[in-house]
């Protein structure tokens, strides 16, 4: 439910684009990772295997976009998940 109601004082909602999907991901990964605070707990929680599944997620929309997409879209996609890829390696070190 959401309170779209005139005047009210919740913050207009991001657009919705692949960016902010991919971003978004990308930000559940590293809360996963233990690299930034969860913003409602402020706490920092390590969960590699949630961590892996933002990864996979993210992989299986670059498989299931694959031709789709414009080159920054591809580069985003592509770069997010090798830093992902390269922390969960420094993880298990």
């Amino acid at each position: 439910m959401t309170n779209d109601a005139p005047g009210s004082a919740a913050p207009a909602a991001p657009p919705a684009t692949f960016d902010f999907l991919v971003h978004t991901l990308f930000t559940q990964a590293l809360m996963a990772l233990g690299r930034i605070p969860n913003p409602i707990t402020k706490q920092s929680v390590k969960n590699v295997a949630t961590a892996r599944h933002f990864i996979d997620t993210l992989g299986m929309l670059e498989e299931k976009t694959r031709g789709n997409l414009s080159s920054d879209e591809r580069r985003l996609l592509e770069e997010v998940q090798h830093q992902l890829r390269t922390m969960c390696v420094e993880e298990q070190r």
